[in-house]
């Protein structure tokens, strides 16, 4: 399974499932990432390697014997993965494999040095999946030793040397081959949704061919947003998103370039999905709840008239307006403006609207990576903003009313957008993969995150 955890993360892990997506967002996938796949393959390629080979025939006394043939203890001491311009990936592998011929009364033992060398191109299937093939694959034997010989003789070497040259070459290359094929059915099997929130998902697909350099595999991908089963369908941005060259961390084994756009369409779908959206509530026997209407009664004369009867009150908080997300360098801002509707809860359990505001609300976001998923922290940039809209209550005196409502609905908005924004949203991954060490870069209408990989067993 070397190449199914190995090569999969790198070129497999965006996926196609509508066109309806978001602006280009780009993934650089660097030299040091196929360095540690390399390094962590080793044994997996080694296993991969442990057969049992066609049976050696040989012919002794007048009868064709048939002799089993394992390959079982290998030694593959180096394995590379370097990148080739506007191809693909070549493989280099060297090392000794173990081959054990059973014969009845002539055990024998060898070791066997061989070196591979494999071109693996990359492509686009038609389904905006990548698909790889092997283009050139080519086995040379270095040397033969024989390292046991139950009886010393060596009367059937030449037969065996033979064998070894006539069997041999093609293993190595038919199982990477099979590894192959076999991989390109697993990154079938990745097209799926993953969940960003109530109701809503993310999917993401290949925009065309991977661009391949000495350095880096560039990806551009989209992303779909899906809201109670349905694609959303964004207007198409402004202007294409291109990474450029010196952005994140020169060492990291993957850098993901996230656009304005993104953002955007995150935060445009928790708009749509009600998310954001927001009631606060007040209990009329608490202690020192402010959100009564004999509290409100004190400011606005009107109210404690038509509730006599202290009541509680209910501040409906709704998004009316796309947010805004401002990406600067060092600094990502997220402006909301919602219809704040302040409700009284009647003698009958009926809510009577006293009056409406429009609430503008300005946040710093701090954005950073945890478990695979880009995540933020919200925090208030500036006190929150109201201007009337509607009144039932007459005349509102809304300087006075302003220190009220900023007291109720500071706290359990900010705690609602933290939970929110905690979910997360999940990077491209595969099972058993890991991003770590991840560092944020936020640069002028764009982010960077910078990580290292590491495979779980």
């Amino acid at each position: 399974m070397f190449l199914v955890c190995a090569l999969l993360f790198l070129l497999g892990m965006w996926v196609p499932f509508s066109e309806a997506s978001t602006p280009r967002t780009e993934v650089r996938i660097n030299q040091a990432a196929l360095d540690y796949v390399a390094q962590v393959g080793l044994n997996s390629f080694q296993d991969a390697l442990k057969m049992q080979l066609t049976d050696f025939l040989y012919y002794q006394r007048g009868h064709l014997q048939r002799i089993p043939v394992f390959m079982l203890e290998n030694d593959i001491s180096h394995l590379s993965l370097k990148l080739i311009p506007n191809y693909g990936i070549h493989l280099s592998t060297s090392g000794h494999v173990g081959m054990t011929f059973f014969l009845e009364r002539n055990l024998q033992k060898l070791r066997v040095g061989i070196t591979t060398e494999a071109d693996i191109v990359i492509s686009q299937a038609a389904i905006g999946t990548l698909v790889l093939g092997i283009s050139l694959c080519n086995t040379t034997i270095e040397e033969v030793n024989l390292t046991y010989s139950e009886d010393g003789s060596k009367e059937i070497w030449n037969s065996i040397h033979g064998y070894i040259k006539a069997i041999l070459p093609h293993k190595p290359c038919s199982k990477l081959s099979f590894l192959v094929e076999g991989l390109n059915v697993y990154m079938g099997t990745l097209i799926g949704l993953r969940t960003i929130g109530p109701e809503s998902q993310i999917s993401y697909s290949l925009t065309h061919p991977p661009t391949i350099t000495k350095d880096y595999i560039s990806l551009a991908i989209k992303a779909t947003f899906v809201l109670l089963g349905k694609p959303i369908v964004f207007p198409p941005p402004p202007s294409s998103f291109s990474l450029p060259q010196q952005v994140g961390s020169s060492t990291a084994m993957i850098n993901f370039g996230l656009s304005q756009g993104l953002f955007d369409s995150i935060h445009f779908l928790m708009q749509k999905s009600g998310s954001i959206n927001l009631d606060i509530t007040g209990q009329l026997n608490s202690k020192n709840n402010q959100l009564t209407t004999s509290v409100l009664g004190n400011l606005i004369p009107e109210v404690l008239r038509q509730f006599p009867n202290s009541m509680p009150l209910v501040l409906k908080a709704r998004v009316n307006a796309e947010p805004i997300v401002t990406i600067h360098n060092n600094q990502t801002s997220l402006w909301i403006q919602y219809l704040l509707d302040v409700l009284a809860v009647s003698s009958n359990s009926a809510f009577k609207s006293l009056f409406s505001l429009d609430m503008a609300v300005d946040l710093a976001l701090n954005i950073f990576m945890s478990g695979g998923k880009l995540q933020a922290n919200a925090s208030l940039q500036k006190d929150i903003e109201f201007n009337v809209t509607s009144s039932n209550v007459g005349v509102l005196d809304l300087l006075g009313v302003k220190p009220l409502l900023r007291s109720a609905v500071k706290e359990p908005l900010t705690e609602h957008l933290n939970a929110l924004f905690g979910l997360g949203v999940t990077l491209p991954s595969i099972a058993k993969a890991n991003f770590i060490s991840p560092q944020v870069f936020v640069y002028e209408g764009y982010i960077v995150v910078s990580c290292g990989l590491h495979f779980q067993d």
